[in-house]
């Protein structure tokens, strides 16, 4: 017994590496899709809360970045069950549209946040026309885009000039002895207490995987930069284990 559930967890880091490694945008809706009934719980037990800190940095950010504007745009890719979406909401005026590939993501933001408009579809073909939103955001999704560079040339594209976008992605700490105990915590403790929950091992086994091959700090400000953004910066939050980036049309 214990060999065959060493085996299904071997299996499963496997196909989280190969994941990665040939990264489908329709792999990525199914395994939200499987996620999706315990995404929320899982979020905030695994992060001790702190998304939700993290989301309100982002968009305190924004609200100083939009200035005088009293009714802002506001885009989220990538939305999930929509909870950066409705704390993007919370700036005064703003209008808020919110799109996701996983329609069970979706189905539970719908419930979730009413007052939000929520589509499905994808980050390299946003269903809007050039220069649509002040702002476009997106949390914990962009490293799971099927084409980087090209979704960052969407976020560009459906930007006004001077509008801004605000991704959060984990972040991978800098420090040796935070790095060192972040990947055991992220590697090792982790998997384990999301398989307690979820029937999806899989999806947990994916998560530091897709984090450690993403692009980190002054890597993906860069990405932003040779995709039409004029400037770009990062802001390191909670001893480094997530990151916000800003990037200026």
């Amino acid at each position: 017994m214990v060999k065959k559930a060493d085996m299904a967890i071997s299996q499963s880091k496997e196909s989280a590496k190969s994941l990665n490694q040939t990264k489908s945008r329709a792999s990525i809706k199914r395994m939200f899709d499987e996620v999706a009934p315990t995404y929320d719980f899982l979020n905030h037990l695994l992060s001790l809360g702190i998304d939700n800190y993290w989301r309100a940095k982002a968009t305190s950010k924004a609200k100083q970045l939009l200035g005088s504007n009293t009714a802002p745009k506001i885009l989220d890719v990538a939305t999930g069950t929509g909870d950066l979406a409705a704390s993007m909401a919370k700036i005064p005026g703003a209008k808020v549209t919110a799109l996701d590939l996983s329609p069970e993501m979706l189905a539970i933001a719908r419930k979730k946040y009413p007052q939000i408009t929520f589509l499905e579809g994808y980050a390299e073909k946003l269903p809007f026309v050039d220069a649509s939103f002040d702002v476009v955001s997106a949390g914990f999704g962009v490293r799971n885009f099927e084409d980087l560079a090209k979704g960052m040339r969407e976020f560009h594209r459906i930007l006004k000039p001077g509008g801004h976008a605000f991704i959060i992605e984990p972040m991978i700490p800098r420090n040796d002895v935070m790095k060192k105990l972040y990947l055991i915590y992220f590697k090792k403790v982790l998997p384990k207490i999301a398989g307690l929950f979820s029937k999806s091992s899989f999806a947990y086994d994916y998560l530091p995987h897709s984090v450690e091959k993403f692009p980190q700090a002054e890597a993906f400000t860069a990405i932003l930069k040779s995709n039409g953004f004029s400037s770009a910066e990062f802001f390191p939050m909670t001893f480094e284990t997530s990151i916000l980036y800003v990037g200026r049309k």
